[in-house]
């Protein structure tokens, strides 16, 4: 009986191994850069969010990322591609679910990001600020400025580095109320049903040039949260990508790498209000920032 016992889940052993390595043949052989080969569109999910990729007025998707992404593609072979719209909060699970190739929207790398998914290097670095009513009435400058106020309401949105930056600071739970849109977070301020919008500072110089509202305006001077060296802390836009495609992973930076060393990188992110101070130094790689616990 013992021997049987033995020979039984031996054979049940090698049998789940072998599954698991013909299963896995498949995922370790494709990459997404067949589908330059099979003229296959590729499909980047995006929030519909200035300036990173949102659909314009002609009806096609543009923005800072989508053009940025369009370039590295290129060179690749890919020259189509399909751009669905989600909620923002939607973004991280869809690519983990294969839903669709790549995150097209403005996404910055933490480490439980990288847990689900892979990433690009940094194409943009980004701090925080804030929208508020004309004349900053609660003399809102900072994080600690809301944390320190019982009374101030912190509009952020769902999904993002944002929610967690405003807990490790101190702001209470309740005080925090997530949107799926900076539009609608813009729209609460206004209704005084909040106190500051905190968004990415590229988001807010966006959303603020497009409403042009006299009612509302950017809180000046602003006080970044500090990294662990006590100075201004930043975070980074990358790409999500699949996160075991290597071959991918690797030609995705390399094309990013040229495309900022011809220059062509700041030349199309200046066209949606980024400068050179928005990019990150070029020794910053997404495996620095994934293997960063709590960042």
């Amino acid at each position: 009986m013992k021997s049987s016992s033995t020979f039984s889940l031996a054979g049940v052993v090698s049998t789940v191994v072998l599954l698991g390595a013909v299963l896995a043949l498949p995922a370790s052989a494709q990459s997404l850069l067949d589908k330059a080969k099979s003229q296959e569109p590729l499909v980047a999910g995006i929030a519909n969010e200035q300036p990173y990729g949102y659909i314009g007025p002609d009806g096609k998707a543009t923005g800072a990322n989508i053009e940025v992404l369009r370039a590295v593609l290129k060179p690749l072979g890919m020259t189509k591609i399909d751009t669905p719209i989600v909620d923002f909060g939607a973004l991280v699970p869809g690519l983990a679910a294969k839903r669709f190739d790549v995150i097209g929207a403005g996404l910055f790398i933490n480490h439980a990001r990288c847990q689900v998914i892979g990433f690009s290097n940094p194409v943009t670095r980004s701090g925080g600020a804030f929208i508020v009513r004309k004349g900053n009435p609660l003399n809102l400058h900072s994080l600690k400025d809301v944390a320190a106020n019982p009374q101030a309401r912190l509009g952020t949105q769902n999904g993002t580095n944002q929610i967690q930056e405003a807990k490790d600071s101190g702001i209470a739970t309740a005080n925090v109320v997530l949107f799926d849109k900076d539009t609608e977070a813009l729209a609460a301020l206004k209704a005084k049903r909040i106190d500051a919008v905190y968004f990415p500072d590229a988001e807010i110089i966006s959303l603020l040039k497009k409403e042009a509202d006299p009612t509302v305006e950017r809180a000046l001077p602003f006080q970044q949260i500090p990294d662990a060296h006590g100075q201004p802390g930043y975070n980074y836009h990358a790409f999500g990508l699949p996160r075991n495609d290597r071959a991918f992973i690797d030609a995705f930076n390399a094309q990013l790498k040229a495309l900022r060393a011809s220059g062509e990188l700041l030349k199309i992110l200046q066209k949606y209000g980024y400068t050179a101070n928005e990019l990150p130094p070029e020794d910053i790689q997404a495996s620095q920032l994934c293997a960063t616990p709590g960042k």
